[in-house]
């Protein structure tokens, strides 16, 4: 059996309109990594939320993009994070992101405002050079453009004519580039030379570790491939714009990043908080010693841990949406929405708990022997049932396997141990 995604009728008419330029795959991979515990989503600034212009002192956000990365941003267990190699005052000024954002500047060497200011009188010495030197070999050279930054300098060429670009580029390679203690990054119409080593990988490394994130999404362009080769695990890497790229994904411009970043929040905001969640007082709990569950009042199972309380869950559907897991039994009428169901109650004295539908009966109690536990399903009555088994072990963070024996389903995918976690259905 097969899980099928939910959407409400505001999610269909953004999916129609908003994700025809994502591909399936990048769909799939943004589904799966929007329900990690806690997510740090990291993203250079320009060409990847600020197109790219003439002018770099008006490079300001898509105004839909300061939106999303804002709406993100706001999400529970949700970091963000603009990782650029602008300077950091220049960053703040241009983006006006809200100071849930955390901005990192000069390519990952930037964490702070006062950065500047702790650069040794050496390294202050040799960026004034590099200034110099730079400024020399694009005097007669119409259209290029330096921006200083705390840590070096950057030489712009996207209003030089193209040959004039490859032979500034190479006098650069040649010159300046060589001296002891330069570090290069060239990217699309830029190339920087700093006097300290930038690395954005190893800036979002340092974020991760401080916020204890269980996987990263970055969004950058072809200057940041150092990133995409860092990224491992559930990460996932998206390069913005054209060329090859080791990112795992790729999408045209800033205007469809964008789109995925929408996606990305709405993945993230059912996971979070599911869509028409039942009230957790409205949920009845099976039990018998050593482990429980919790049932919706249509007979949904949407919380077991195994095999105790404390192990990883099976179905968490309570703490997100379906995609979190669940196991759902109910009438099937085609073409007609799932029926409510008539009532639900606990038999006498015991924990084991009967949903009734016209025509169908669902029994559900916890039995098993020491230390095992089983959780048993009687279905009886005379009418079609659907019937929607989807486990995802550790919160859809590991693959999942089922083994069909006999009337049992063996359920492969949790990190505790090597051995099946088991549902029986009777």
């Amino acid at each position: 059996m097969t899980q099928t995604e939910h959407f409400s009728g505001e999610d269909r008419r953004w999916t129609s309109v908003e994700a025809a330029l994502i591909t399936d795959e990048l769909r799939a991979a943004i589904t799966h990594v929007a329900r990690v515990p806690n997510l740090l989503v990291a993203c250079d600034y320009d060409g990847t939320l600020a197109p790219l212009v003439d002018e770099p002192s008006r490079a300001v956000p898509l105004p839909a993009a300061a939106d999303a990365v804002r709406s993100l941003a706001a999400l529970p267990q949700t970091t963000v994070a603009v990782v650029s190699g602008r300077a950091l005052r220049d960053l703040a000024t241009l983006s006006r992101l809200p100071s849930e954002v955390h901005l990192v500047g000069s390519h990952g060497t930037e964490f702070d405002v006062g950065f500047v200011e702790r650069i040794d009188p050496e390294m202050a010495a040799l960026r004034t050079r590099l200034g110099n030197a730079l400024r020399d070999l694009i005097a007669d050279l119409p259209g290029a453009r330096l921006e200083n930054k705390p840590a070096g300098v950057a030489v712009h060429t996207r209003l030089v004519s193209r040959d004039g670009a490859a032979e500034l580029v190479e006098a650069i390679r040649s010159g300046p580039s060589t001296w002891p203690g330069v570090h290069v990054t060239q990217g699309i119409d830029v190339i920087e030379l700093s006097v300290v080593a930038t690395d954005k990988g190893n800036a979002i490394d340092t974020l991760r570790t401080q916020l204890s994130a269980s996987a990263v999404v970055f969004f950058g362009d072809d200057t940041d491939e150092v990133v995409f080769d860092n990224l491992s695990g559930p990460d996932l890497g998206v390069q913005v714009g054209p060329g090859a790229t080791r990112a795992s994904h790729q999408v045209g411009d800033p205007d469809t990043a964008v789109r995925v970043l929408r996606f990305l929040t709405e993945c993230r905001r059912r996971w979070l908080f599911g869509e028409r969640a039942v009230p957790i007082e409205r949920h009845t709990m099976l039990g018998n010693g050593r482990t429980l569950a919790l049932l919706t009042p249509a007979a949904k199972v949407a919380w077991l841990c195994h095999p105790r309380p404390d192990s990883s869950a099976v179905f968490a559907a309570l703490l997100g949406d379906d995609s979190a897991g669940y196991f759902s039994v109910g009438p099937y009428r085609p073409g007609q929405d799932d029926p409510l169901p008539l009532g639900q109650r606990y038999r006498h004295g015991t924990m084991t708990v009967e949903t009734r539908w016209s025509g169908l009966t669902v029994t559900d109690f916890l039995g098993g022997h020491e230390p095992e536990s089983t959780l048993v399903r009687v279905l009886s009555g005379t009418v079609p049932v659907r019937l929607a088994f989807a486990p995802r072990p550790e919160f859809g963070q590991v693959p999942t396997q089922l083994q069909a024996i006999g009337d049992e389903l063996r359920v492969y995918g949790s990190n505790e141990s090597a051995s099946p976690q088991k549902v029986s259905v009777g």
